[in-house]
């Protein structure tokens, strides 16, 4: 699949921000941003990656902020004990913002003996809400306060009491299939689809076209796809992924040019 620089930053753009994890840390809000002339898509084959390099180009074209630090690796001789995501300063204001940025897909599994929070996992079991909350407050912003940090804002004129913790956490959140209890407003606002075992998708009777994504276009907007299969082709696509124990992002189109979402999950 190929998309467009302008495809890749509005879809980006336009994925809903899980706000208010964190009690005390700013929700950063970042402007939206035409896409700049010239600028082709570079080959990047992690998501993460990609994220990271789309979020800098909308800083560094941008009119309204101005990128002074980016992922800056804070070292105890020769081990790695964290990392400074980003350091803006806003135009207007003149503020100083600390920066961490993340990508999201979580689906909530109602059967995990756990609070609200702990119920929310990664597609394939190995990423939790709750862990990523805890790390962001207990060690990716608390880091800030690392002596190589404060000397680094030093030769940048920062006086480190003056930069404010903000977080843009962007997410897609999938509900089970018969998910009926209404969700905090800040999650609901984030969801864009469900997710299902093998036999329930296979039981679907969604009149359409499908397709199967890779993992590096999770976040695109299904609606710049040109390539679209019958289920039967996404099927085999899906079994495959499966049988490798990853979970699988689905795009339906039906017949009205409605987009629907939908993880297929292998466990």
């Amino acid at each position: 699949m190929e998309f467009t620089i302008k495809q890749h930053l509005t879809s980006f753009n336009n994925t809903p921000e899980l706000k208010g994890i964190i009690k005390g840390i700013n929700h950063f809000k970042l402007t939206s941003s035409m896409a700049p002339v010239g600028v082709e898509t570079p080959s990047i084959y992690r998501l993460g990656k990609k994220i990271e390099f789309l979020f800098e180009l909308i800083l560094k074209n941008s009119i309204d902020y101005k990128l002074l630090l980016s992922n800056f690796q804070i070292q105890e001789g020769k081990l790695t004990v964290g990392e400074i995501d980003y350091i803006i300063k806003t135009i207007n204001t003149k503020s100083i913002q600390h920066i961490e940025l993340s990508y999201k897909f979580y689906l909530l599994d109602n059967s995990l003996n756990a609070d609200f929070i702990g119920k929310w996992i990664g597609p394939n079991r190995k990423d939790f809400l709750h862990l990523k909350r805890s790390r962001l407050k207990n060690h990716q912003f608390p880091i800030l306060k690392h002596k190589s940090v404060t000397e680094k804002l030093n030769q940048l004129n920062i006086k480190r009491d003056e930069v404010k913790a903000s977080l843009l956490l962007k997410a897609q959140l999938f509900i089970p299939q018969n998910q009926l209890e209404q969700l905090p407003k800040n999650f609901q606002n984030c969801v864009v689809g469900i997710w299902v075992n093998l036999q329930s998708f296979q039981n679907l009777n969604w009149i359409g076209e499908w397709c199967v994504p890779d993992k590096i276009d999770w976040y695109i907007d299904p609606i710049f796809n040109q390539s679209w299969v019958a289920k039967q082709k996404a099927l085999a696509t899906i079994q495959e992924k499966l049988r490798s124990k990853y979970s699988a992002l689905i795009w339906h189109k039906t017949k009205e040019g409605n987009f629907k979402k939908i993880m297929v999950v292998w466990w």
